[in-house]
């Protein structure tokens, strides 16, 4: 029988006291983790949907297109920016019994609090617009969450190593994110891809997630639900599987190296 490991105890504690030095000081509090995604989603419907008329093209508002997906996208961008230089930052794992398994977990928990607002978004629009409730479109969003959680905590395990041992990765992972962002149906509508773009955007896990995400306020078909699931859960495991083995390589490397 599995057991589950003995650091998963003191995640939550950690998590929180994140949570709250993130806003401490402030007027607002955690409040600030709504009212800060909800100014971003403004300024990028005021950019591109109003400005460069993407919100045109869309089948939802395009405040509600951006949330749903920015938000999860900023959330997996953060942590995985964050697992790049924890070992860097923590110098003194090197000395103590901490295990990078929970540092790599706390920041991907403490940057799901976006993912969060995201789903709090798309929910909210589906009642307020009387989409009805469907048990199926409303599980969706939660289980892209888990697997979107997971398949970071995995990524994280591969990035925390590698980017120690070679200080280039960490830039080049920033770059490469960047890049992500245009190849993922984030900013503008799956529908309006055509050619490469398209076969871009099937290629990457992201946009099946994506499609799980708003589903309540955008209905997926049946068949292409479980192949976005399929997509999405494959991904996950393979981030988990090889996370844990390169992990399982290069942790000793690169913790005397720090």
């Amino acid at each position: 029988m599995l057991r589950p490991p003995t650091w998963l105890r003191s995640l939550a504690p950690l998590v929180l006291a994140d949570l709250r030095r993130r806003y401490a000081g402030s007027v607002l509090g955690a409040l600030w983790a709504v009212l800060g995604p909800i100014v971003e989603v403004a300024v990028y419907a005021a950019v591109f949907g109003w400005l460069l008329g993407a919100a045109e093209r869309t089948g939802m508002p395009y405040a509600v297109l951006i949330a749903s997906g920015l938000f999860p996208w900023i959330a997996f961008r953060e942590a995985l920016e964050g697992c790049a230089s924890v070992l860097v930052d923590n110098r003194w794992v090197r000395r103590s019994r901490v295990p990078m398994e929970l540092l790599v977990a706390r920041l991907v928990l403490v940057s799901l609090v976006r993912a969060v607002v995201s789903l709090l978004v798309v929910f909210g629009f589906a009642a307020f617009a009387g989409r009805g409730f469907n048990l199926a479109g409303w599980i969706l969003p939660l289980i892209a969450l888990a697997l979107q959680a997971l398949g970071t905590y995995g990524l994280g395990l591969l990035v925390a190593p590698m980017a120690t041992l070679a200080p280039d990765l960490r830039p080049t992972l920033v770059s490469l994110l960047t890049l992500l962002t245009f190849a993922s149906p984030i900013l503008y509508p799956e529908s309006v891809a055509r050619g490469a773009l398209k076969s871009i955007l099937l290629c990457n896990p992201f946009t099946h997630l994506l499609r799980l995400y708003r589903s309540p306020v955008e209905a997926v078909p049946g068949p292409t639900v479980l192949a976005a699931v399929g997509v999405a859960v494959a991904a996950t495991v393979a981030a988990l599987v090889v996370g844990r083995w390169v992990q399982a390589r290069l942790w000793w490397k690169a913790r005397d190296l720090l």
